[in-house]
């Protein structure tokens, strides 16, 4: 007669499955969260690269230039646009002579008529096409197309430097002092930003503009008007936003 005590058990009991799924579960949610870590800092890198390209284009666009990319205006969006546009090679910054004194600066297309050889000229960009993503890159030859570069969370890059007057002169003839507006900035460098993956919207939407700039007055102006970052600028103002600690800033301006 066999011991009943020695009887070989068939299966698991229900505790030791709950156990084994608990421990599968655990392991799955580290190895996840380390993905998802690792992921996000490609992400990033990619982010930094490609502004780093765009931070070269704008050092050589301004040897060549003698300016880094100005905006027609004021308007937000056109900053960007703007930017794209000179970077790309799709439009030029002229200097031309006033005869009451002084000089001026233009935006123009890069077959303006005139510009010197415009029925020959070629669009010399300063970054390859594709490089750094625009939000359509089909349209690079359609000068009417408003392009601008995209980080890879699919949100603007945004541009802020100087503001061009509209063909009057820059400077005072007198004093030859830089006048308003192009003077208004007082950095002696551009500033560029990326909202970094909290702003990744599944529409491809724009952060609202205080996800990028910080509105806190600094000398009587604003960072996004003048170029000057406030020291707190990548502190998180509260638990729903802006979350400017994981802006991506090139910091060349200070």
């Amino acid at each position: 007669m066999k011991n009943p005590i020695f009887k070989r058990r068939s299966g698991f009991t229900l505790i030791e499955l709950l156990m084994v799924t608990a421990i599968i579960g655990i392991l799955a949610g580290a190895t996840f969260g380390l993905f998802k870590a690792a992921s996000t800092a490609r992400t990033k890198a990619k982010a930094k690269g490609e502004m780093q390209g765009m931070i070269m284009a704008a050092e050589n666009f301004k040897k060549n230039y003698g300016d880094y990319p100005c905006a027609q205006s004021s308007t937000p969006d056109d900053y960007r646009i703007d930017f794209y546009d000179q970077i790309m090679g799709r439009k030029v910054l002229k200097s031309s002579p006033i005869t009451t004194g002084g000089s001026s600066l233009k935006l123009l297309n890069y077959n303006d008529n005139t510009l010197p050889g415009s029925g020959n000229r070629k669009q010399k960009p300063f970054l390859t096409s594709g490089d750094v993503p625009s939000n359509d890159d089909t349209k690079f030859s359609d000068l009417s197309a408003r392009l601008e570069f995209r980080d890879p969370w699919d949100n603007p890059f945004d541009y802020r430097y100087r503001i061009l007057n509209g063909g009057s002169s820059i400077t005072d003839p007198s004093t030859g002092k830089l006048n308003a507006p192009y003077a208004n900035w007082k950095s002696s460098n551009f500033l560029l930003v990326s909202c970094g993956g909290n702003y990744a919207e599944p529409t491809g939407s724009a952060p609202a503009l205080e996800e990028y700039w910080d509105p806190t007055s600094v000398a009587s102006s604003t960072m996004e008007k003048c170029g000057m970052i406030p020291a707190s600028y990548f502190d998180q103002p509260s638990a729903t936003g802006p979350y400017r600690a994981d802006n991506i800033v090139n910091w060349q301006n200070n």
